[in-house]
């Protein structure tokens, strides 16, 4: 036979004859053919294949009806001979030169085991085997089900030991990309989830560990009723013992005089149920959120991130444990019951390592005050550890009392939707706060909630949307810090736009500011440290992102890409790679500072291949898919890396320019304002 046949049996049925699509008549055709093809070759009886297809009829007409598939696929396939769909005997089969079958080539993969026989075997595995391909006849289905679900277990352990090796060679991106399509191809396959718990132990992410154990629990927990194996504990025991990330830079400056408060997830203990929400809690993680953003604008105290302090309560470990696994010297405990009209509220302040109570308080109030008693904790707290508070700025953080509980409510949806960070939580936020403003147009955190929805889509997700993002994002926060001055979330997006707008001098006073009104917000921290590397004063960025690592150990991966940032322009090159290998996936430009490190430290191959991987992720980020013009990359680059001193840019580019980038002198005309593009 010199035809070339092509059969396609993973993720649906599809036959080419030397290219070229093959239709045939009758779906029990196609599931003749399927059959056949396991694997070519292979001799099936002729009561087989009648007994798979016509169980139903007669023994005679199912015989017929055989012959009568038999010729529409010989007609089909242009097999006049008979050499192609042979009959042998008592049975029929088909050939085997020339013909190639994913599920066959799939199985051969896996059997073979080695890297790149594994590899190919998760490019072949489209689907389900012959998904979609309904016959009613049982026989043939328990078939199907049969070999699905057998070629699902061989691919699943050979994944499994591709993954494995991936983690050990430490290979981010493969290990995460082939990570989460073993979750998909088995929700309940523990290996998966303790393969990415190490990947993530091995370099220090705390956070991203600590979620990959939660998914585990939850799935195993609604999968099958149980808690996760031993192994998995002793990996969740790792992570709280892991020592967070520290800069090898220098030694912390900050001295331990300050005590280190972590508040942990108000319990629930409400008469009924707040909302069908598909957010889970989404009312008390809200409001204790709220409490911990209260909590972090006091100097004197150290407050421990949300995240991480949800992190650690969600391991049901002791107060002491959750203290020593985040560094915390006292724990807010609390309860809210929710009824209809009123809230009640019970909270206590323990001292971790003396293990006594040091404050307790409760409260019923209506529930359209509940802004005020969040405040009112706060005191309490900071009272009982004796802080040095100044009473103007508690004074300043109060807000005006509200009008309408479902105000708040939207609120805390709307940052619920806004915490997820995609761009379709980004946009179902947007509505939950314009409703608030239409309930009360003086509410000014629902302005700092949109102006965060377009913020995250504009730095994050959406350059195709650039200038109409920064300015839906400049608009809420000016008219949120027209209404409350003491906003720290609008004072920093504003000092962020105006950075992009190279209004270097008004977006250090509202970056100052943001940071004077907060000083413990883990996640701006973090921003800040990008921010001081753009206006020249990237030592205190370093400090900045280290310390909000320390309040935030379980932070996401975006943590270490910001750290490149600060280290890089501080001319710390180690440093900045250090960090920026940890996370070369988050952020496009981080493999272009991953570069340019490397080329000044003389590491020329090294330089070229992350400038390789810069070009790579640019071309599909932010071209689309397009081939970029030469000049394009820095030109981009520039625009999206506001520098204010010249000297800082240059470096960064000549460090580009020896990996082999292209660079033009036109680049800097008229530095920092242009040109850029728009």
């Amino acid at each position: 036979m010199s035809a070339r046949l092509q059969i396609q049996l993973l993720g649906g049925f599809a036959v080419e004859r030397d290219g070229t699509p093959v239709t045939l008549p009758t779906r029990k055709a196609a599931a003749l053919l399927a059959i056949l093809a396991m694997p070519p070759g292979a001799l099936i009886t002729r009561e087989r294949l009648a007994d798979l297809l016509w169980s139903r009829s007669a023994e005679a007409q199912a015989r017929g009806s055989l012959r009568q598939a038999v010729a529409q696929l010989r007609k089909a396939m242009e097999d006049d001979s008979g050499a192609l769909i042979a009959a042998v005997g008592p049975g029929l089969r088909l050939a085997s030169p020339g013909v190639e079958v994913d599920a066959v080539t799939l199985e051969r993969a896996l059997t073979s085991g080695s890297p790149a026989d594994l590899e190919l075997a998760g490019q072949l595995y489209r689907g389900e085997f012959l998904a979609g391909l309904a016959i009613e006849e049982a026989p043939f289905e328990d078939w199907r089900a049969t070999e699905a679900e057998r070629l699902r277990r061989l691919l699943l352990r050979g994944l499994q030991a591709l993954l494995a090796r991936h983690v050990d060679r430490g290979d981010l991106e493969a290990s995460l990309d082939l990570g989460e399509r073993l979750v998909r191809l088995e929700p309940l396959a523990e290996e998966t989830y303790q393969a990415l718990m190490r990947l993530h132990l091995g370099r220090g992410a705390l956070g991203p560990a600590m979620r990959e154990y939660q998914r585990c629990r939850a799935a195993l927990a609604a999968g099958l009723g149980v808690a996760p194996s031993a192994e998995t504990e002793a990996l969740r025991r790792a992570i709280r013992t892991r020592p967070p990330t520290r800069s090898p830079a220098h030694e912390e400056s900050e001295p331990r005089t300050l005590p280190v408060l972590a508040v942990l997830p108000f319990s629930d203990t409400g008469e009924t149920e707040t909302s069908e929400d598909p957010v889970r809690d989404y009312f008390v993680r809200g409001f204790t959120e709220d409490v911990v953003s209260a909590l972090a604008r006091f100097r004197s105290l150290r407050v421990i991130s949300a995240q991480s302090s949800f992190a650690e309560a969600d391991l049901q470990a002791s107060p002491r444990e959750i203290g020593e696994g985040l560094g915390a010297t006292y724990l807010l405990v609390g309860s809210l019951g929710r009824g209809k009209e009123r809230v009640r509220l019970s909270t206590e302040l323990l001292d971790v390592r003396a293990g006594h109570l040091v404050w307790s308080d409760r409260h019923e109030v209506a529930t359209t005050r509940l802004p005020e008693t969040r405040d009112a904790i706060a005191r309490g707290v900071a009272a009982a550890l004796a802080a040095r508070i100044d009473g103007d700025l508690l004074r300043q953080a109060m807000r005006k009392p509200l009008d309408s509980l479902e105000v708040y409510d939207c609120w805390l949806r709307g940052m619920a939707r806004l915490r997820q960070g995609t761009p379709e939580s980004l946009a179902e936020g947007r509505p939950l706060f314009r409703r608030a403003l239409e309930l009360d147009p003086g509410f000014a955190r629902a302005h700092s909630g949109l102006s965060l929805t377009y913020f995250n889509e504009w730095t994050c997700l959406a350059w195709q949307r650039w200038r109409e993002d920064e300015r839906m994002a400049f608009e809420h926060a000016r008219d949120g810090a027209a209404l409350d001055e003491t906003d720290h979330v609008t004072h920093f997006v504003l000092g962020r736009v105006l950075l992009y707008r190279r209004e270097f001098a008004r977006a250090e006073q509202h970056l100052d500011r943001a940071e004077a009104l907060n000083p413990n917000d883990a996640d701006m921290l973090a921003q800040l440290a990008i921010a001081d590397a753009y206006l020249g004063h990237p030592v205190r960025g370093a400090e900045r992102i280290e310390l909000a690592m320390r309040l935030n150990p379980y932070h996401d991966d975006w943590y270490f890409a910001y750290a490149v940032y600060p280290n890089f322009v501080a001319r710390r090159l180690e440093t900045a790679i250090a960090f920026g290998l940890k996370a070369p996936h988050v952020a496009t430009d981080v493999t272009a500072y991953l570069a340019a490190a490397s080329a000044h430290l003389g590491q020329m191959e090294t330089a070229r291949r992350h400038l390789a991987y810069f070009r790579e992720m640019f071309r599909s980020n932010i071209m689309q898919g397009s081939e970029p013009a030469a000049e394009e990359p820095m030109r981009w680059l520039l625009h999206v890396n506001p520098f204010s001193r010249i000297e800082d840019a240059r470096f960064w580019a000549d460090g580009l320019a020896r990996a082999g980038l292209v660079i033009s002198d036109d680049l800097w005309r008229d530095f920092p304002d242009g040109p850029w593009p728009g």
